[in-house]
């Protein structure tokens, strides 16, 4: 049976849902590996091994996430000659959103076969505009995303799947309506997480669960480190919601996820 190595990130579980459950699709045809990319020790040897590569990632302004683009640019060597499938999950739009790491990755040699972009619910829970829902107030926008999921496994089994985002009318949406804009002021957002020092507790489970390691406790007390890469995970993992990062407030209502955090 031929290997896929899937490489994604996720910050708060909505690409390794829509990734576990394309997987499941592809198991029949495929020995399938999940590996998280901010702890995928020895992934060289992931990829020697694979006779295809998956990318799954959220998209932030039309860009990659700064850890997928990290691992890529890491491992840029052992992508030649690989074929890559990618998956790419957003809220609103994003244009080009998978094509935007495809591009790098076929500098780097390797050759995408394949690309699908997933609507998922919202996590940016301390943005009062966009509404946060959790249980079965998602159940619909999950189910939309599975069925996608199923159509394009079943191209990609075929071997006739398509790459949404890769044609010069999504490239310049992509670019000019969000990328361009989000990229030049992409390292002073690294910054903004803000804690509040009055409702933290010090119980850690941001530090512990940051994928970046960007939070530590110092005297008890939550403190960013500056290296924030947007994910939204503590700002939804908090207990007492003492954390907020591009909205002014903390959020009414956190994401939970479309399933079980492990």
């Amino acid at each position: 049976m031929k290997k896929l190595a899937a490489f994604y990130f996720s910050g708060t579980g909505n690409t390794r849902y829509i990734t576990e459950y394309l997987l499941n699709k592809l198991s029949a045809s495929y020995e399938c590996t999940l590996l998280d990319v901010t702890a995928a020790e020895g992934a060289e040897r992931w990829m020697g091994q694979a006779d295809i590569l998956l990318f799954a990632f959220p998209i932030y302004g039309s860009a990659p996430p700064i850890p997928m683009r990290t691992f890529v640019h890491g491992y840029g060597q052992f992508l030649r000659g690989k074929k890559i499938i990618l998956v790419e999950t957003q809220y609103f739009f994003s244009g080009d959103g998978a094509a935007a790491l495809g591009r790098t990755i076929e500098k780097f040699g390797g050759e995408v076969v394949a690309a699908e972009m997933f609507d998922m619910p919202n996590n940016l829970s301390d943005i009062t505009i966009f509404p946060v829902k959790n249980g079965g107030e998602i159940a619909k926008k999950l189910a939309q995303a599975r069925k996608r999921a199923d159509k394009f496994a079943q191209r990609i089994l075929k071997g006739r799947a398509h790459r949404r985002g890769f044609s010069v009318l999504s490239h310049g949406v992509g670019y000019f309506s969000q990328r361009k804009f989000w990229w030049k002021g992409e390292a002073e957002k690294r910054g903004r997480l803000k804690v509040d020092s009055a409702s933290c507790v010090g119980c850690g489970l941001c530090a512990k669960n940051c994928p970046v390691q960007n939070l530590s406790l110092k005297e008890k007390k939550a403190t960013p480190q500056g290296r924030c890469v947007l994910c939204y995970r503590c700002v939804n993992l908090c207990p007492k919601k003492a954390i907020t990062l591009f909205g002014k407030v903390p959020p009414k209502t956190q994401y939970k996820g479309p399933a079980p955090r492990p």
